[in-house]
């Protein structure tokens, strides 16, 4: 029998490389799926470049888990839901069409399980185009009835210093986060580094279910 793996999608990524690297920490086996090459691929993974227009063509045999951390690149005002209608476009068609697509076929060839990346706030009702999308991938990801998935929803991502606006995004986190207590303390920001760490911890400890994470899932890794 071939040995099980995992499959990351968006390891170039800013989260995708995060989770690839601890996955290579912990020296699991994984096939990291991208457009381009990656940089620095643990020892445990090897690469496969795919065009995401032609998935039907890709064999995703043998994968056990399935990691879904793939995302168009979007500036932070986008994120907070101001999209032209040709970004919404290209946006979907990369966090959902292709996602959702991975999903099916991987279910379809014995894959039994799987952890989505969302966003806190994701729901399929929202006027927020961008939390919209991520509701609607989470409820058709749930409909594919794997054995165990495992969905996060973090708040925004602190650390991308590639990016003025993250940056400027990560100082305004800063002071929000002092009086998001309560109930509005999943909204606060997180380390991408405690995340990932957060997202192959909980996958690795395979339970049979539908399980959501929030920051107090992640904020002690």
């Amino acid at each position: 029998m071939s040995k099980k793996i995992n499959l990351l999608v968006g390891s170039t990524g800013f989260l995708g490389n995060e989770i690839l690297k601890e996955l290579g920490i912990k020296n699991i086996s994984t096939i990291a799926l991208a457009r381009r090459p990656i940089p620095n691929l643990p020892d445990s993974a090897k690469e496969l470049i795919i065009d995401f227009n032609h998935l039907k063509s890709v064999d995703f045999s043998n994968i056990d888990h399935v990691y879904l951390s793939l995302g168009y690149p979007l500036y932070f005002h986008n994120v907070m839901g101001f999209m032209s209608p040709s970004l919404k476009k290209k946006f979907f068609q990369v966090d959902f069409t292709y996602q959702l697509e991975i999903a099916k076929k991987t279910k379809e060839l014995g894959a039994k399980s799987i952890s989505l990346i969302s966003a806190i706030g994701a729901d399929s009702n929202s006027w927020n185009y961008y939390l919209k999308t991520k509701g609607m991938l989470e409820e058709e990801i749930i409909k594919l009835e794997f054995s165990s998935t495992n969905i996060f929803r973090p708040g925004h991502l602190m650390g991308n210093k590639k990016r003025l606006d993250i940056v400027l995004a990560d100082l305004i986190s800063l002071i929000f986060d002092l009086v998001l207590r309560g109930p509005l303390e999943k909204f606060r920001s997180i380390s991408v580094k405690k995340l990932s760490k957060s997202v192959v911890s909980r996958s690795m400890d395979y339970k049979a279910g539908i399980y959501v994470y929030e920051f107090k899932d992640f904020k002690n890794f």
